[in-house]
């Protein structure tokens, strides 16, 4: 079995709990919900003696409401001052993932909406969609909302987890034990702001906002200006569009790495955005900057400018946007039960890559000595166990989901899989052998490779402009683009298949029908970036792409096209749309 361990105890050689089994499950987000919903139906399926009855789940929640950073901002607190409401995301925001990945198989787009609809939706529709499904029969009615978790500690001798909690209602604190702890919290809880970017801005006479701070008041920030947003990630590109459509003069993207979405788009509309392939280095007079490409030095460990690129001036610029990741909210977890958010970890002696398209320009560097965190898995955490102490439980996103909703969905399954006893925990020295072998799966994929090895890295930034891997109509890139989302879907369809999710994509060797399908909608949105028309490029961004590429795996259901092109389009449900 690939990345797993051997048949033998993985399904049925697990003893089902003898005595009730005390978990402490923080955050209900989409994480959360996911696993209240499979506790549910797992519960309803085995009966009032099953080993699911024998699970008894505390979820605290410190909103009022479920739904994690997807939720409405409240009516009581417009301004987001409560610490609960500050990681929301923007009430006008629009997903960047065709919701055909995104769909629940018990529970379709075509259940909810009784219709056709766009493959893009917005924020509200998504949230209601994502709420619908989990809270079935009340699997969300015991959630104890507007509780804060304040400390997670885990007691060796007693092997319990100790939990203090604030009711925000009453303002009284208790504490009290459990026998496993699983944190669904989420990864955005804090902006990232790197320090060798704000030093930079300390010359800076314009205003400063991280994504997470792009909030309702974003248009007076924008209208009639010239931004830049520092990064390429997928906040950068709705971002992006989104100050276009809110009256932005002219939007400048800083990309560093060049392996966001961003660098992936071939043309935007109106032709207001600028990506500028360097991070900004200087401020010239206040409100200009000086930007260079860069490179990753092994020695130094460390990204340098590249002293062989000419720098962009970038000027006149009113606003800057960091677009530079976020945090998880860890802090009120004790170090030790918390999982690498960074995940450095090094190759086997002796790997060496296997040839691909690339390998006559590239060759086949040795890998550096330190690598970061895979796409797939953090090297600490195994099927969302933390190794080090599997009582304590992550349901969260990988580095590069293929779908939120889904991945978290097949996460909280695996987990009940454990819980239940379904699934035997393998031995700490398995599980970091089968995330070893997973991580070194991952560096065969040139496009995940060069974000994991800054060896390789350097010398695919040595290929000249105009090679052919940039040419997404060339056989060879097609292929190489199409490598992630085939490994990507074949790891779910491993986790599927070994924790009996109820949806057969096949299997690590081979995709089912549903799997191929999958892989296809995931090539095609990325396609919808580096392939849209020249003739159209004055107004098509990658949601108005032709929806017949996205097709729900469950009911075969196309999606239908926008009512209007997406720049023009101001509404924030589906229904407002129309």
């Amino acid at each position: 079995m690939v990345f797993g361990l051997s048949k033998k105890g993985k399904s049925g050689g697990a003893a089902a709990p003898d005595a009730p089994i005390d978990v402490a499950l923080i955050g209900c987000g989409p994480g959360g919900m996911a696993f209240l919903h499979a506790l549910s139906n797992l519960r309803k399926e085995q009966g009032a003696d099953g080993p699911a009855s024998k699970i008894n789940v505390t979820c605290f929640e410190r909103s009022a409401s479920a739904g994690g950073i997807w939720r409405d901002v409240p009516e009581d607190d417009p301004k987001r001052t409560k610490p609960e409401n500050v990681p929301l995301v923007y009430d006008d925001m629009w997903a960047n993932v065709p919701k055909e990945v995104m769909e629940f198989h018990d529970y379709t787009f075509q259940d909810h909406f009784k219709k056709a609809t766009p493959a893009f939706l917005p924020r509200k529709d998504l949230l209601d969609y994502v709420i619908a499904r989990n809270s079935v029969d009340g699997a969300l009615d015991s959630v104890k909302y507007s509780h804060t978790v304040l400390s997670v500690t885990h007691d060796e001798g007693s092997s319990k987890f100790t939990v203090e909690v604030r009711d925000d209602t009453s303002g009284q604190t208790s504490k009290a034990t459990y026998d496993k702890c699983i944190w669904a919290a989420g990864l955005h809880g804090a902006p990232e702001k790197p320090d060798d970017i704000m030093s930079i801005l300390k010359d800076y006479e314009g205003k400063v906002l991280h994504s997470m701070e792009a909030t309702e008041d974003f248009q007076e920030h924008v209208k009639g200006k010239k931004v830049m947003l520092v990064g390429d990630s997928s906040s950068a590109e709705d971002l992006a569009l989104r100050a276009v459509k809110l009256g932005a003069k002219h939007v400048y993207i800083c990309a560093r790495s060049g392996d966001g979405d961003c660098s992936d788009t071939k043309s935007w509309p109106s032709d207001k955005i600028t990506v500028v392939h360097g991070p900004p280095y200087k401020v010239v007079k206040g409100t200009t900057f000086k930007c260079q490409a860069v490179y990753w030095s092994d020695k130094r460990q460390r990204w340098r400018k590249d002293d062989e690129e000419d720098p962009v001036k970038v000027k006149d610029i009113s606003t800057v946007v960091l677009c530079t990741g976020y945090l998880p909210n860890l802090d009120i977890i004790e170090d030790d039960l918390q999982y690498d958010d960074e995940g450095e970890w090094e190759a086997s002696k002796g790997w060496a890559m296997e040839n691909n398209a690339l390998t006559i320009s590239v060759g086949n560097p040795s890998p550096s000595k330190k690598l970061n965190v895979g796409a797939t898995c953090y090297p600490d955490v195994y099927r969302g166990l933390l190794i080090d102490n599997p009582s304590m439980m992550y349901i969260m996103e990988t580095f590069d989901p293929v779908s939120s909703f889904l991945d978290l969905d097949v996460n909280a399954h695996m987990l009940l899989s454990f819980l239940t006893g379904a699934t035997e925990i393998p031995k700490e020295k398995d599980m970091h052998k089968a995330n070893q072998k997973q991580l070194e799966a991952e560096m065969q994929i040139p496009w995940f490779r060069i974000t994991i090895d800054p060896a390789y890295r350097a010398e695919v930034d040595e290929l000249p402009d105009g090679h052919w891997s940039e040419n997404a109509d060339d056989e060879r890139a097609m292929i190489l683009n199409q490598m992630p989302a085939d490994f990507m879907v074949r790891r779910l369809a491993r986790d599927m298949k070994e924790y009996n999710y109820p949806v057969d994509f096949g299997d690590w060797k081979k995709l089912s029908k549903k799997g191929e399908t999958f892989v296809k909608m995931l090539v095609a949105s990325g396609n919808a970036r580096s392939k849209i028309p020249k003739d159209e490029s004055g107004w098509m961004t990658f949601r108005d792409v032709d929806p017949s590429r996205f097709v729900s795996i469950h009911t075969g259901t196309p999606a239908c096209a926008l009512p209007g092109h997406f720049m023009d389009i101001k509404g924030k449900t589906i229904a407002t749309l129309e």
